[in-house]
């Protein structure tokens, strides 16, 4: 199944997230919403450019709740899979988070990603 979800670099994306203060971690919340949704099959949180929005209205506390949903994403799309995965990797995420280490959560997430797209490809083989 071609979803058009590519495997990203967790240190370029943490390199331009840094370079540009911010904004690229913006961009990636963004991209990775809609990408767990979608390995996900379902919606789990608002979309991406919803999330950004919630985020800057509330001063980042949604974010704190969308690293928590996204957890709870991340683990739907790999049980879908009969893929392993951890119970406490939304807490970890949201610890994360709570502790302004928000970008090491996104790191995680896209390294799921990652292998999800990897199962994935192995699977269309």
């Amino acid at each position: 199944m071609d979803m058009g979800i590519e495997k990203r670099s967790i240190v370029k994306a943490i390199i331009l997230s840094l370079v540009t203060c911010g904004i690229y971690a913006l961009y990636w919340v963004y991209k990775m919403t809609d990408e767990l949704h979608e390995l996900a099959g379902e919606q789990t949180t608002a979309s991406g450019g919803m999330v950004i929005l919630y985020t800057l209205i509330t001063c980042g506390i949604y974010s704190i709740y969308w690293y928590y949903k996204m957890g709870v994403t991340v683990n739907l799309a790999k049980e879908r899979r009969d893929m392993r995965y951890d119970h406490n990797s939304p807490i970890i995420y949201l610890l994360l988070a709570v502790f302004c280490l928000g970008l090491v959560s996104q790191a995680l997430m896209q390294d799921s990603i990652n292998d999800i797209v990897a199962y994935d490809e192995g699977a269309e083989a």
